[in-house]
């Protein structure tokens, strides 16, 4: 997702979308110092900015179809999920977020509190550190009396380059069934068209793996001459979850972001001999970025 402050035709404003990119690594130190020669900006200006930098970003995604770690439950229902958070200086930031599923009752089911940091790796050009702590608010359903996990702590790392770049994530899953999930992810963007520095029309595809645990329930019936039935058990085991291709366009104008695109899932199970099916779906998302 593309960050892009608010326009102005003031030097302030040039001096935001610079400090943008030095966040978030989105154009080269080529780009960057370029905009700092064209808009005359002042440097002192532009560092003074780093240590005070803040905005709110809020967006919304709306998907087609609903699928967990990639599976189809067979249930067919779509999803909006809708967030806002606050990105503060020195790389503190608060955040909430909700999902709604078509096809459960109540339809508005989980909400998200995070807390967390972020920022950049000395030394290292386009390496980005973050760690959060997340608390799950479920709603009350009649046939859940209650939930495997209720937070997460969270940490992960990026690295880009120019045109490429690499993440990863770990979450451990805490509550009544503790667990891990662990994810990777590659991508590169290539732009398609670009107005100015920084708006820019891209076609982003991108690669992610998803690990994490998976409960199989297995019967055998056997038969005693005093007893006879079905013994279950289960076991649980770490693995290749899900794998995601994606193909989005990405369109960023000022501090407007919208993306859409096609995702394909292909699911496995790591602890058990059933093969599940692809799945694909598509997504649309819409964000904006409040400076100050």
């Amino acid at each position: 997702m593309l960050f892009i402050s608010l326009p102005s035709f003031a030097q302030e404003g040039t001096v935001n979308l610079l400090l943008d990119e030095f966040l978030f690594g989105k154009n080269s130190q080529d780009s960057i110092l370029e905009a700092i020669v064209l808009n005359e900006t002042d440097i002192n200006d532009l560092l003074n900015a780093f240590t005070s930098y803040k905005y709110i970003y809020a967006s919304s995604e709306f998907e087609n179809k609903t699928y967990f770690s990639g599976q189809d439950l067979g249930i067919n229902q779509y999803n909006i999920a809708n967030q806002i958070f606050y990105q503060g200086p020195g790389g503190l930031n608060l955040g909430v977020s909700g999902i709604l599923y078509s096809g459960f009752i109540p339809r508005y089911n989980t909400t998200i509190a995070s807390v967390g940091y972020n920022n950049r790796i000395k030394n290292l050009p386009g390496g980005s550190l973050r760690a959060s702590y997340n608390r799950f608010f479920f709603a009350e359903v009649d046939s859940i009396e209650e939930n495997a996990f209720n937070s997460s702590v969270n940490a992960g790392a990026t690295y880009r380059l120019k045109y490429i770049g690499t993440s990863v994530d770990f979450s451990l899953l805490l509550g009544n069934d503790p667990s891990v999930q662990f994810s990777w992810d590659l991508f590169t963007d290539i732009t398609i068209l670009q107005i100015g520095l920084f708006n820019k029309l891209k076609f982003s595809p991108e690669l992610s793996l998803f690990l994490g645990n998976e409960t199989v329930v297995t019967s055998q019936y056997i038969s005693f001459p005093r007893f006879s039935g079905d013994i279950y058990s289960e076991k649980s085991t770490f693995g290749l979850m899900n794998t995601v291709i994606r193909v989005p366009l990405d369109l960023s104008y000022n501090n407007l972001d919208i993306r859409a695109g096609y995702n394909f899932n292909f699911p496995r199970q790591p602890g058990g001999d059933i093969k599940p099916e692809r799945t694909s779906f598509f997504n649309i998302s819409i964000g904006y970025m409040f400076g100050f």
